[in-house]
């Protein structure tokens, strides 16, 4: 789909590219946060991050290419039924985003953000409810606030989804998401399912169960 701007059907959330052209995007507070964040802190090394490269090695690309989508949810009366409504929608919209196929589609991102939220802690639920799903899917959904202290993979004591907003985003599932996966044998399988499709689906599920920490 080539679109500057969708609209979630359930949701009526309105998704558009981060970094196409506005002109008022200078004078949009939460938009000119999340393109710092993404360019300043994403897109660049930290000593805390215990390998070299950038936080988010993909970050780069997909903003060259003008692959970051983004819906942003206004306001302070939002449950969860309404978080896991706009995510369900991203579900929805992910595939019909341009590239979806070849190198260029694992650049792809849609960050649903929640400006005026300060329950994190709902933030957090609906990740990790709509996660298995997600996987399933080949896609991943990650949860990312102020103060989020979920270690990083290669030094605890970094914090990766520590971000100035509250936000889930989804992108496409990477070969090297292996090791936030190994740890449960139904996401192990779905990256099987993924990375290896031609091992049978019993030998997969056989994998996974031997594998899985």
């Amino acid at each position: 789909m080539e679109s500057e701007r969708i609209v979630a059907e359930a949701s009526g959330v309105e998704f558009e590219s981060l970094f196409e052209p506005r002109p008022d995007a200078m004078s949009d507070t939460v938009r000119w946060t999340l393109r710092r964040w993404l360019r300043g802190h994403l897109n660049r090394p930290h000593p805390q991050l215990g390998r070299p490269g950038p936080v988010c090695p993909f970050t780069g690309p997909a903003i060259a290419k003008r692959l970051v989508w983004v819906g942003i949810v206004d306001g302070t009366d939002i449950d969860q039924d309404r978080m896991r409504t706009i995510v369900d929608d991203m579900v929805d919209i992910f595939p019909t985003l341009s590239p979806q196929d070849g190198a260029g589609s694992a650049l792809r991102t849609t960050m649903a953000v929640f400006p005026d939220l300060t329950d994190y802690d709902m933030i957090d639920t609906v990740q990790q409810a709509g996660k298995d799903q997600f996987v399933e899917l080949g896609l991943m959904l990650g949860q990312f606030y102020p103060g989020c202290a979920e270690g990083g993979l290669w030094n605890s004591d970094f914090r990766p989804l520590d971000a100035p907003l509250p936000m889930l985003a989804v992108r496409q599932m990477v070969g090297t998401d292996y090791p936030f996966l190994v740890s449960r044998p139904n996401h192990l399988s779905a990256y099987l399912k993924q990375f290896a499709p031609a091992v049978p689906s019993m030998v997969r599920t056989d994998i996974a169960e031997r594998i899985a920490w």
